[in-house]
């Protein structure tokens, strides 16, 4: 088999060659994303391996994909967002999406909340102007404190069992509950109420998108603080700045943030501003941390979803299901 390899970063090279020897699979390493444009530079390929938000794949290129002879797609990253799933059922086209470590995003997630429970940034700000003094910078410790988790697959799961570590009363609501001695679920409404910090770990739908508004943010506890290491449009961002602006929202950790795929992933030092003003506006506050997407970005978790890509597409090529195909 030969799979078409897309958006490959240079930490990734490492695993193909690992994986392209353990299923004994031919690879096409290309470092750019896919676009309708790549079309001639997947011929000969039985399957793709992408990142979600770096590829086309919509139904025209489907149709050309499949005309062409390609018939698998593993994703590399949990979202599936660019490929039109409609499309490539009716053209027979299997797509599966990647699994990996959920404690990269969960460790990652908690010391988005400590930096926010301890004020991090704006401590690391003083310093830096030679302010040591104390001020307004008394934070709180974990164990007093509430946390409501939105969506409770394995990240969620995962975040469950770090934060009741720390002592923490955790609250949950999925449409799918997970019973589990770390979590108490109730409805959206409770979890709105009661949580100090809610952490929002559901997948991105018509249902899910901009959650967090205006009247959802008016059920929140005053001060509440806001992790978002999901999906950026889970979060309507102009009023998530009104309310911080407003003092309801206390505080803010977020690796992702609408628009994000404009820039993501680029290095934008110099050349080629980055316009998106409600990124702008929102890293400019001394109370909210906003990073580059960058959660689940460990050595373990970049195995892990080479390796699912390439496993999926050659499950599917034997013949055989994959717990990772999307329907």
């Amino acid at each position: 088999m030969k799979i078409a390899a897309f958006s490959v970063r240079q930490d990734e090279k490492q695993y193909f060659d690992t994986f392209a020897n353990v299923y004994k699979v031919e690879l096409q390493i290309n470092r750019s994303g896919f676009t309708a444009d790549d079309i001639e530079s997947v011929k000969g390929c039985e399957a793709m391996s992408v990142c979600d938000g770096m590829c086309d794949l919509s139904a025209p290129v489907l149709e050309k994909l499949a005309a062409d002879g390609v018939k698998y797609i593993g994703f590399r990253t949990i979202g599936y967002n660019s490929v039109d799933l409609e499309a490539a059922k009716r053209l027979g086209i299997r797509v599966a999406h990647s699994g990996y470590s959920p404690y990269s995003v969960a460790n990652y997630t908690v010391m988005l909340m400590l930096m926010c429970i301890r004020k991090a940034l704006y401590v690391m700000m003083r310093s830096h102007t030679a302010d040591y003094s104390l001020g307004p910078i008394c934070g709180r410790e974990m164990q007093n404190m509430t946390i409501g988790i939105i969506g409770t697959g394995k990240i969620g799961m995962a975040m469950a069992r770090i934060c009741r570590g720390f002592g923490m009363r955790v609250l949950g609501y999925d449409m799918y509950p997970n019973p589990n001695n770390d979590i108490e679920y109730v409805t959206l409404d409770e979890l709105y109420a009661r949580a100090d910090i809610i952490s929002l770990h559901t997948f991105l739908s018509d249902e899910t998108y901009h959650m967090i508004n205006k009247d959802s943010i008016a059920k929140m506890k005053d001060g509440v603080i806001l992790i978002n290491a999901a999906r950026g449009a889970l979060v309507d961002t102009k009023d998530l700045i009104e309310a911080v602006e407003s003092g309801k929202i206390g505080s803010v950790g977020t690796d992702c943030c609408e628009g994000e795929d404009e820039f993501i992933r680029t290095d934008r030092k110099y050349d080629d501003l980055v316009v998106n003003h409600d990124y702008i506006i929102l890293k400019s506050f001394q109370n909210t941390i906003v990073t580059p997407h960058v959660a689940f970005f460990t050595d373990q978790a970049v195995s892990d979803m080479v390796e699912s890509s390439v496993k999926s597409v050659v499950q599917f090529a034997a013949g055989e299901d994959t717990p990772l195909e999307v329907h």
